[in-house]
């Protein structure tokens, strides 16, 4: 009986000290975002990524309350530019849980275990630069996550590259998830040596503008973006030289792009990613 008793005491210790980790996370997650966003602003994006899985916490209960709904927008919204700098897009990753909030009507958003659980794996899978880099190659392979700029949807208006393009993609992308960005370039610009047709070659015209960004050499990446949609126009390359320009603030130069993006548009998840343009280029001031 004695053993019941001590075997129950601990239950009840352990279900305190739960409580109380719980309700100090939750206290601590605005300082951690606050640490995350500074290490973001300073291009630490792996320590940046380790905050935000601290300041992304969720209330016990699953009962989200406004100034907390706030928070956890706000962590999501970092959590996808960090995401953009590392080449990768989340928004199958984040937007379950960011609709749920962002459209919510009630004072206290109601959750349940499937909008968060995914994005709670992902941050305890990342809480370090190796776990980081293999759980990214392995989600993007795996299709959990995509390499943004990339042809990720069967509803997208995507060009359809032929087989020659994959070896590069696949060997560019672990470069990439590596931030070996000038390896990266240096094996897309091999590719462009060869001989391709115009949808191909427009496509990998795009992708080094794409590693270009991120290696913060934005002249090259401007004029491959431009050289891309010279050669063949669609949807996601015009996409992106608008998503460039509204990140870097251009809005003169975004306002002319986004009517060509619009025209463009050719099925619902087109319209979803011009919004979100249309939502980014809106911000400008």
């Amino acid at each position: 009986m004695t053993y019941v008793y001590i075997g129950g005491g601990i239950v009840v210790l352990f279900i305190i000290y739960s409580l109380f980790a719980a309700k100090n996370n939750l206290k601590k997650a605005p300082e951690k975002l606050a640490d995350a966003q500074q290490k973001f602003a300073a291009g630490e994006n792996n320590a940046a990524l380790r905050a935000l899985g601290q300041a992304f916490v969720i209330p016990l209960n699953d009962h989200v309350n406004a100034e907390h709904k706030a928070h956890l927008l706000a962590v999501l919204d970092l959590l996808r530019k960090v995401l953009a700098e590392m080449n990768v897009s989340g928004n199958k990753l984040i937007d379950p849980l960011y609709d749920k909030l962002k459209n919510s009507v009630n004072a206290t958003v109601v959750l349940n275990e499937g909008n968060y659980k995914p994005l709670q794996d992902f941050f305890d899978e990342t809480d370090s630069d190796e776990k980081l880099a293999k759980y990214l190659a392995n989600s993007v392979f795996g299709g959990e996550l995509a390499v943004a700029g990339s042809a990720t949807s069967d509803t997208s208006s995507s060009p359809e590259t032929s087989s020659r393009t994959t070896p590069y993609i696949n060997k560019a992308g672990k470069l990439i998830m590596g931030r070996k960005y000038k390896d990266a370039i240096d094996v897309y610009k091999d590719a462009l040596a060869q001989e391709w047709d115009d949808t191909d070659r427009a496509f990998l015209h795009d992708q080094l503008g794409s590693c270009y960004l991120m290696d913060k050499d934005l002249a090259n990446a401007e004029a491959n973006y431009k050289e891309s949609i010279a050669i063949k126009s669609y949807f996601l390359n015009n996409w992106n030289y608008a998503d460039f320009l509204i990140y870097h603030k251009r809005k003169d130069d975004a306002a002319l792009q986004l009517p060509k993006v619009e025209a463009l548009v050719a099925s619902p998840a087109d319209r979803k990613e011009f919004n979100k343009l249309q939502k980014g280029f809106d911000a400008l001031k």
